[in-house]
Protein backbone atom coordinates (compact mmCIF):
# COMPACT_ATOMS: atom_id res chain seq x y z
CA UNK A 1 0.00 0.00 0.00
CA UNK A 2 1.68 3.48 -1.22
CA UNK A 3 0.10 6.43 0.29
CA UNK A 4 1.42 10.09 -0.51
CA UNK A 5 1.95 12.54 1.89
CA UNK A 6 3.14 16.17 1.46
CA UNK A 7 6.44 14.97 2.83
CA UNK A 8 6.80 12.39 0.61
CA UNK A 9 5.64 8.39 -0.22
CA UNK A 10 4.83 6.33 2.43
CA UNK A 11 5.12 2.27 1.68
CA UNK A 12 2.77 -0.17 4.02
CA UNK A 13 3.95 -3.80 3.40
CA UNK A 14 1.19 -6.28 3.29
CA UNK A 15 2.38 -7.82 6.22
CA UNK A 16 2.28 -5.18 8.35
CA UNK A 17 -1.59 -5.39 7.34
CA UNK A 18 -1.52 -8.87 8.39
CA UNK A 19 0.12 -8.06 11.56
CA UNK A 20 -2.90 -5.80 12.37
CA UNK A 21 -5.58 -8.62 11.34
CA UNK A 22 -3.85 -11.17 13.46
CA UNK A 23 -3.94 -9.35 16.55
CA UNK A 24 -7.55 -8.23 16.08
CA UNK A 25 -8.29 -11.87 15.56
CA UNK A 26 -6.32 -12.79 18.98
CA UNK A 27 -8.36 -10.40 20.82
CA UNK A 28 -12.05 -11.29 19.63
CA UNK A 29 -14.21 -13.45 21.76
CA UNK A 30 -14.74 -16.75 20.43
CA UNK A 31 -11.98 -17.26 18.35
CA UNK A 32 -9.44 -19.64 18.62
CA UNK A 33 -7.12 -19.61 16.07
CA UNK A 34 -6.52 -18.56 12.69
CA UNK A 35 -5.70 -21.17 9.64
CA UNK A 36 -7.66 -23.97 7.35
CA UNK A 37 -8.42 -27.47 9.50
CA UNK A 38 -7.08 -31.19 8.02
CA UNK A 39 -3.48 -32.86 7.46
CA UNK A 40 -1.76 -30.93 4.53
CA UNK A 41 -3.23 -27.38 5.76
CA UNK A 42 -1.74 -27.98 9.33
CA UNK A 43 1.47 -29.28 7.92
CA UNK A 44 1.55 -25.62 5.65
CA UNK A 45 0.44 -24.15 8.71
CA UNK A 46 3.59 -25.54 11.19
CA UNK A 47 5.91 -24.14 8.27
CA UNK A 48 4.49 -21.23 7.90
CA UNK A 49 4.58 -17.65 10.37
CA UNK A 50 2.58 -17.63 12.86
CA UNK A 51 0.88 -14.04 12.28
CA UNK A 52 0.90 -15.45 8.11
CA UNK A 53 -1.03 -17.95 8.61
CA UNK A 54 -4.79 -18.43 7.41
CA UNK A 55 -4.35 -14.87 6.27
CA UNK A 56 -4.43 -12.97 2.64
CA UNK A 57 -4.25 -9.41 2.09
CA UNK A 58 -4.86 -8.03 -0.87
CA UNK A 59 -4.56 -4.55 -2.88
CA UNK A 60 -6.03 -2.99 -5.77
CA UNK A 61 -7.43 0.00 -6.80
CA UNK A 62 -10.73 -0.07 -5.38
CA UNK A 63 -9.25 -1.39 -1.84
CA UNK A 64 -7.46 -3.76 0.18
CA UNK A 65 -9.06 -6.82 0.09
CA UNK A 66 -8.57 -9.28 3.68
CA UNK A 67 -9.59 -13.42 3.73
CA UNK A 68 -9.26 -14.83 7.15
CA UNK A 69 -9.68 -18.37 7.90
CA UNK A 70 -10.97 -18.48 11.48
CA UNK A 71 -11.01 -21.74 13.85
CA UNK A 72 -13.83 -20.81 16.36
CA UNK A 73 -14.82 -21.97 19.74
CA UNK A 74 -16.86 -24.88 19.81
CA UNK A 75 -20.47 -24.25 21.68
CA UNK A 76 -20.59 -20.58 20.78
CA UNK A 77 -23.13 -19.01 18.15
CA UNK A 78 -20.86 -19.36 15.12
CA UNK A 79 -22.55 -16.15 13.01
CA UNK A 80 -22.16 -13.94 15.79
CA UNK A 81 -18.61 -14.80 17.10
CA UNK A 82 -17.58 -14.03 13.17
CA UNK A 83 -19.60 -10.85 12.82
CA UNK A 84 -17.58 -10.01 15.64
CA UNK A 85 -14.19 -10.86 14.63
CA UNK A 86 -15.16 -9.93 11.20
CA UNK A 87 -16.53 -6.16 12.59
CA UNK A 88 -13.19 -5.98 14.75
CA UNK A 89 -10.81 -6.10 12.37
CA UNK A 90 -12.54 -3.83 9.76
CA UNK A 91 -12.40 -1.31 12.45
CA UNK A 92 -9.06 -1.68 13.55
CA UNK A 93 -7.27 -1.71 9.81
CA UNK A 94 -9.54 1.00 9.21
CA UNK A 95 -8.39 2.70 11.93
CA UNK A 96 -4.95 2.16 12.12
CA UNK A 97 -4.05 3.19 8.15
CA UNK A 98 -6.74 5.72 8.00
CA UNK A 99 -7.79 4.28 5.26
CA UNK A 100 -11.80 3.52 4.91
CA UNK A 101 -11.94 0.93 1.75
CA UNK A 102 -11.25 -2.51 3.64
CA UNK A 103 -13.31 -5.45 2.59
CA UNK A 104 -12.97 -8.39 4.79
CA UNK A 105 -14.35 -11.87 4.18
CA UNK A 106 -14.28 -14.47 6.99
CA UNK A 107 -14.36 -18.39 6.40
CA UNK A 108 -14.78 -20.44 9.55
CA UNK A 109 -12.28 -23.56 9.09
CA UNK A 110 -13.15 -24.98 11.98
CA UNK A 111 -14.28 -25.47 15.84
CA UNK A 112 -12.49 -26.70 18.56
CA UNK A 113 -13.06 -27.43 22.35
Amino acid sequence: MTLKTEYGTLVIKPEVIRDIVYKAVSESYGTVDTGKQGFFNKIANLLAKEEAKGINVEESDRGIFVSVDLVLEYGLPIKKVAENAQENIHHRVTSMLNFQDVVVNVHIAGLKS
